[in-house]
């Protein structure tokens, strides 16, 4: 039987192709290759180094001493429960597997004398501040590698602020809390310009009456005179509310006789007390320049606006900006005398 010059050529051809196809589907069968798993694979590492770096820039991008201004010592006592197998914290508390933690923000690393630290410990030297409890809280084998110390740890930046509000609400004599960065420091001279607007507007309105013109700073203070001032307020304020009011106070403050000093100093019978004169508490440079008596004025306005009538001072407490507030609460720091001063 003969076949044709084109029968041939046709024949070769479909013989390599099925020799082809046959190669392929050999290797395929011997080695399969998963390509949608390389992908995913090659697209986790991305996705695992991106969210590596996303958090390394949130740490970068976290300024502690903000979260520290306003950590809630309450929420650090709940997350505190943590090491209360280790350590206690009231003052006189025994010491545990840890060493007991009263007064220690703004202590001597491994300083009670009563406790046996580590070697990793002892060899760090230094005073537990701030940054440094931030540090460690983070992770303390990192912190200290060689400690004992079985806690892995707090990886939340909140956490570790309430905690150490918590353990600075339980030193007597703590550190003034570190200065916020300046994030908000524009705002300033916005505000600044829209009370010199509104004063020049209060200007203009009082040349086109024929009248004196009148400062809009002076406004608030009008306000309060046209309802009978401070001394109005005081007569038919509320002790009751001023006690509810003061609770804003109460994780900083004791109000009652022979109360401890906390973040701020004890203030039972602050009303006509020498200002800083607290016994026994460390007051900051901006207190102790300040002369006289609390006075019930300088205690309206000082409540009013802190940072304004003590610039400089370390009280994170944004004031009250409701007259009868202050005097409610006025009020109530009064009663907690011996002698009070009288009302005005």
């Amino acid at each position: 039987m003969r076949f044709s010059v084109l029968e041939q050529i046709g024949a070769s051809l479909l013989i390599c192709a099925w020799a082809i196809y046959g190669s392929h589907f050999l290797g395929e069968t011997l080695v399969h290759v998963d390509m949608k798993g390389t992908a995913a694979a090659s697209h986790g590492d991305k996705s695992e180094s991106a969210t590596e770096e996303s958090a390394s820039a949130e740490a970068e991008e976290v300024d502690f001493a903000a979260l520290l201004a306003s950590a809630d010592a309450a929420a650090g006592e709940k997350v505190f429960g943590k090491c209360k197998s280790c350590h206690t914290i009231e003052a006189g508390g025994e010491n545990k597997v840890g060493p007991n933690l009263h007064n220690v923000v703004g202590a001597n690393i491994a300083s009670k004398d009563s406790f046996s630290y580590s070697d990793a410990l002892r060899g760090l030297g230094g005073v537990w501040e701030y940054e440094r409890l931030n540090t460690f809280l983070t992770n303390p084998k990192a912190y200290a590698a060689g400690t004992k110390m079985s806690f892995a740890g707090l990886s939340k930046p909140d956490q570790r602020a309430a905690v150490i509000a918590y353990l600075r609400q339980n030193s007597e004599n703590p550190p003034p809390l570190p200065e916020p960065k300046e994030a908000a420091a524009p705002a300033e001279p916005q505000a600044a310009a829209e009370k010199v607007a509104d004063s020049e507007k209060a200007e203009e309105s009082a040349e086109k009456e024929g009248a004196e013109a009148k400062p809009a700073e002076e406004a608030p203070a009008a306000e309060q005179a046209a309802g009978g001032g401070l001394a109005a307020l005081l007569a038919s304020g509320d002790v009751e509310s001023g006690k509810k009011v003061f609770n804003k106070c109460k994780s900083c403050h004791s109000a009652e006789n022979g109360g401890k000093h906390k973040v701020g100093p004890n203030l039972w019978s602050i009303v006509g007390r020498g200002k800083a004169k607290a016994e026994g508490f460390n007051y900051s440079g901006a207190f102790t320049g300040l002369k006289g008596e609390w006075t019930y004025e300088d205690l309206d306005v000082y409540l009013t606006d802190p940072k304004a009538f003590a610039p400089g001072n370390k009280m994170t407490f944004a004031g009250l900006k409701d007259p009868k507030q202050r005097a409610d609460v006025i009020l109530f720091l009064r009663e907690q005398s011996d002698s009070p001063l009288p009302l005005p």
